[in-house]
Order: C-alpha cells, then sequence, then structure tokens
C-alpha cells in the first residue's frame, strides 16, 4: 500500500483533522500532505465534505432518548443481587408490602431447617427397628392390662 493510499484510508476513517489521526501516522501524513498535490486535493475534498456534514442539523429525538436511558438503566439493574434486593426491600408499595417480605425471608433459613432435619438422618441409625419394637410392646402392655 503506497503512502497516498493509506493516507486516503485514514482520510476517510478519521476525516480531514489530522490531529484526530492516530499519533504514529500525524507526522507522515503532514509531509505527504505537504509534498503531495494529489494528498492536498483529496484533503480539500474531505474539509469539503466535513464542513457538509457539520452544516446538516441533528434531529431531536426526546422520546427515543427517554426510552434507550430506561432500557440502559433497566439493563444495569437487572444483576442477581439487585433482583434479591428488589424483591427484598421493593422500591415502592405499601406497607404490607415492606413488612411481609423481610420476614418471609427471616424464616426461609427455618424452613430449610426443618426440611433438612426431616430428610437427612444426620448419623442416626435407622428407626424403622425401634418403632417395630415400640410397637410390640406397646402391644404386650395392652394384653397384660386384660390378664390382670
Amino acid at each position: 500500500m503506497t503512502a497516498l493510499e493509506r493516507f486516503e484510508q485514514l482520510m476517510a476513517i478519521h476525516g480531514s483533522d489530522i490531529d484526530r489521526w492516530p499519533i504514529d501516522e500525524q507526522l507522515p501524513a503532514r509531509q505527504l500532505l505537504s509534498e503531495s498535490v494529489t494528498a492536498q486535493a483529496l484533503h480539500n475534498d474531505q474539509l469539503a465534505l466535513d464542513a457538509l456534514l457539520d452544516a446538516i442539523p441533528v434531529p431531536t429525538m426526546t422520546a427515543m432518548e427517554k426510552r434507550i436511558i430506561r432500557n440502559v438503566s433497566a439493563e444495569t439493574r437487572s444483576s442477581l443481587l439487585d433482583k434479591v434486593i428488589d424483591w427484598i426491600v421493593p422500591r415502592g408499595g405499601s406497607l404490607s408490602t415492606w413488612a411481609w417480605r423481610p420476614a418471609l425471608v427471616a424464616c426461609l433459613p427455618l424452613v430449610c431447617g426443618i426440611y433438612m432435619a426431616d430428610f437427612y438422618s444426620f448419623g442416626i441409625e435407622s428407626t424403622e427397628n425401634s418403632w417395630q419394637e415400640e410397637l410390640y410392646l406397646i402391644s404386650m402392655n395392652d394384653y397384660a392390662e386384660f390378664s390382670e
């Protein structure tokens, strides 16, 4: 790629202001611009194009801006921790909403403990035989009362 082709490529990418170009490209571009008539013509054309583009008014889109900002703020709040915090302590609502959710969250460890105690034996041997023995002893006790 020749220096003129590179100059034209950088002009198309970064515009006519050489100060906005990458630092390592600025000095060679200024040298080429001072030496080459073709580079000066390309630079003048780009200056005219930049002036035309700057003259175009940018339309105001307040509704679109609000929608974009709302979507961006909703996306930034969507982490799991933020969802949990919003569920525990909602941003708005009535007094009952503020009261029942923290109470429910406080009861969750108790419910989990009851479930785990019921589901797991934690090293306690099976109680199947002891229940059978207990029922046998109860049934013998009933016979003893009738025979007296």
